[in-house]
């Protein structure tokens, strides 16, 4: 008959194999192909259904045993749906288990470029797999009105800058998170603004930040474009801003702007009509934002992009007729 030193000590030994085995059993890498792999929990889905289909994916080899680990830890209840994403060698069964109680689901990420166009964002938007898709196939106005913009058309109105997004989320959510980005910077520059009385609104700075983030991406020429827009504005002349003569041709645009091309007939075409186009042409950085109410306080009135980059200003008509030989018709 053995101890009861003997038989304590059997049990203890025991107890620690037992709890060896469950240790490694649980943090053991996994190793699996094709990784990384990605699984989607879908909501309601029960702990039985996310075993076999992991099992089925190739991550877990056991469904009952990785149920039944659940179960004991008591998370059945507490697995978040949503994206999930694997990698062999990096995966054990806890962490598994843990990653979906934590709802550590994958971020994706969607970057709105400055100097797009509504119609380059939506084509953008409607390529993302991962989205809930509520504004495809909607006109422009329809999407203003359904993200409730304070205006009748959503050119402009989105910060470019990346946003993350989980697999589910809508495009919705997206540009109303861009919008209301884009309307904390516009609102604090609007705030600081040294234009006077000249911008009636937030929404014409924009419209003007558009057309300097279409002129030039150049910081240090921004506040320069501005400058000529609004001494312009201030004469009552024509602005004359190339961007918006190719907004306005949309898709007849074939890359280049002829000289019939400044007189198409279009309220957005500043070579015919006085004043601001009557929405913004591109989404605006927030440089070309902070320019836009913040102009250069020379006496340019006009520029002519030379090529590389950057503009040539000119205070007279002159000089910038020979600017325009110089850096355009001559090539140089």
């Amino acid at each position: 008959m053995k101890s009861p030193k003997i038989a304590h000590a059997t049990i203890i030994f025991l107890l620690m194999v037992v709890f060896g085995a469950v240790f490694y059993y649980l943090y053991r890498p996994l190793s699996f192909n094709n990784t990384p792999l990605t699984y989607t929990v879908s909501p309601g889905s029960g702990v039985l259904r996310i075993a076999y289909d992991l099992k089925k994916l190739g991550i877990i080899d056991s469904p009952k045993i990785f149920s039944t680990v659940i179960l004991m830890e008591g998370q059945q209840k507490k697995l978040q749906s949503g994206e999930y994403q694997f990698e062999s060698g990096q995966t054990s069964l806890q962490s598994i288990i843990l990653k979906m109680r934590d709802g550590d689901v994958v971020k994706h990420e969607l970057t709105i470029v400055d100097g797009w166009s509504f119609k380059q964002l939506m084509q953008v938007l409607n390529n993302q797999p991962e989205l809930t898709h509520e504004l495809t196939n909607l006109t422009p106005e329809q999407v203003a009105q359904k993200l409730q913009l304070n205006a009748v058309n959503p050119e402009g109105l989105f910060l470019p800058e990346t946003y993350q997004f989980v697999a589910g989320d809508s495009d919705a959510s997206i540009l109303k998170r861009a919008n209301k980005a884009l309307m904390v910077i516009l609102n604090a520059e609007w705030q600081s603004r040294s234009t006077g009385d000249l911008y009636k609104t937030p929404y014409q700075a924009l419209i003007v930040a558009s057309m300097i983030q279409k002129e030039s991406g150049v910081a240090a020429d921004q506040s320069k474009v501005s400058g000529v827009i609004y001494r312009r504005l201030l004469k009552n002349m024509r602005l004359q801003i190339d961007p918006t003569v190719i907004y306005a041709m949309g898709d007849a645009y074939q890359g280049k702007l002829h000289s019939k091309d400044l007189w198409v007939e279009s309220p957005y075409n500043t070579y015919r009509h006085r004043g601001l186009p009557p929405t913004p042409i591109s989404y605006p950085s927030d440089t070309a934002l902070y320019a836009a109410l913040h102009p250069d306080q020379g006496n340019e009135l006009y520029f002519v992009a030379t090529g590389n980059g950057t503009h040539y200003f000119s205070s007279n008509l002159q000089t910038h007729d020979r600017a325009v030989i110089k850096y355009l018709l001559n090539g140089k």
